[in-house]
């Protein structure tokens, strides 16, 4: 493990009934069709013609961290695919990315306001020509556009959509070091248009555990953590009453649009992830100022409540520096349940200090910047959504 302005739509009815239908939750429902207003969006662009000089690229499927292969989980929600109008070397993919900020919620955001700098804009979206080709590689850059999150079930979950959005070629700029660079439009480079794509990562039965979601508390349902800081998760059907650190049985799902069942009480997670064999273990937000664990344990990976001497063993360090206190070196948790972070040495100078968590980037203050805790994963995958703020000296 290392350290490394929007109008809203009311989309609570929708999202409810997305998840769990009307009727018994018996089923996962296949996710829904986009909403009319990216059905709106679509129709306008038709009437759009690309910007002098500009060369019009079609977008493929986008996917999330848990659909890659291997899974890759960012400390913010990046959604990864390919252009599919390639007008490089046909043998080399070009790449392309939307990154959002975990607060950015359903709303119309103007692409322009990121500057064409990937450091500032907190609605990303860009790519690579002849991505990882050596001397071929071109970056390009949004640089104007919009882009409408329609649907977010989690902050890994959404549907949206791109209209009329020119990508600028680019460079890289200063900051140069993770965990965000920077960019910068080069004068005179090329230009690539997208006159209209849509995303769609929602998978059936999936949900968001965090603390207050629409799906996090469902009766007769669990929402089960994916990854690691539990910001996205699937809905399992709680059929027992067993709870904490009672073994359990799981029963996967039948098919993709069907929940699989355990024998847990509802807000327990029949887990193998902390002994090999399954025990209900309660769910939790490790950001909530409560995250309501039973007696004796903490909230702890993949938004679970399991005892501390269990995790130790298994290579999870704990110091009890409180936020903002000197640590004895490297520990994913420091501080206490409700005010937890990480004890990193971000300076490099040896001096470890606990950096209060944090999910979003706007969430970091002035000078402060989100870093990561990297988990590598089987499979050669890794999971860096455990975030921190720290001061990264600039204003």
């Amino acid at each position: 493990m290392r350290i490394a302005s929007a109008s809203k739509w009311r989309w609570s009815a929708l999202m409810l009934t997305a998840m769990v239908g009307c009727g018994p939750a018996t089923e996962a429902p296949a996710p829904q069709a986009p909403p009319e207003s990216v059905e709106a969006a679509e129709k306008q662009s038709a009437h759009l013609t690309p910007p002098e000089g500009c060369t019009e690229i079609t977008l493929g499927e986008l996917k999330n961290g848990t659909e890659l292969s291997p899974v890759l989980w960012g400390s913010q929600p990046t959604f990864r695919g390919e252009f599919t109008t390639n007008l490089g070397d046909p043998a080399v993919a070009d790449t392309a990315f939307i990154r959002l900020d975990v607060n950015t919620g359903p709303g119309l955001y103007d692409l322009s306001a990121g500057g064409t700098n990937l450091f500032t804009c907190e609605q990303c979206v860009w790519g690579f020509q002849d991505s990882g080709k050596a001397g071929a590689q071109k970056m390009f850059v949004a640089e104007s556009g919009a882009l409408l999150l329609a649907l977010e079930v989690s902050p890994q979950e959404t549907i949206g959509a791109l209209s009329n959005v020119v990508l600028r070629e680019a460079v890289r700029a200063t900051p140069t070091a993770a965990p965000y660079t920077g960019s910068a439009p080069v004068p005179g480079g090329e230009c690539r248009w997208i006159r209209f794509a849509t995303w769609n990562t929602v998978r059936p039965g999936g949900c968001d555990p965090r603390e207050g979601s629409l799906t996090a508390n469902l009766p007769n349902l669990t929402c089960v953590p994916e990854n690691y800081a539990a910001d996205d998760g699937t809905l399992e059907k709680s059929l027992g009453t067993k709870t904490q650190g009672e073994a359990c049985t799981y029963t996967p799902a039948a098919s993709e649009h069907e929940l699989a069942t355990t024998d847990c009480a509802q807000g327990f997670a029949c887990s193998g992830a902390y002994t090999e064999e399954r025990q209900c273990l309660a769910t939790c937000d490790f950001m909530a100022a409560d995250p309501g664990c039973p007696t004796g344990t903490v909230c702890g990976v993949y938004g679970l409540c399991i005892e501390q001497a269990v995790m130790e063993p298994i290579g999870f360090a704990f110091d009890p520096a409180l936020i903002g206190e000197t640590c004895a070196g490297f520990a994913e948790f420091c501080g206490v349940e409700g005010a937890r972070g990480a004890c990193a040495d971000v300076t490099g100078s040896g001096n470890w200090k606990c950096y209060r968590y944090a999910r979003a980037r706007s969430e970091c203050g002035a000078g402060e910047e989100l870093g990561y805790v990297n988990y590598p994963l089987s499979g050669g995958g890794s999971d860096r959504g455990y975030g921190f703020c720290y001061p990264d000296g600039r204003p």
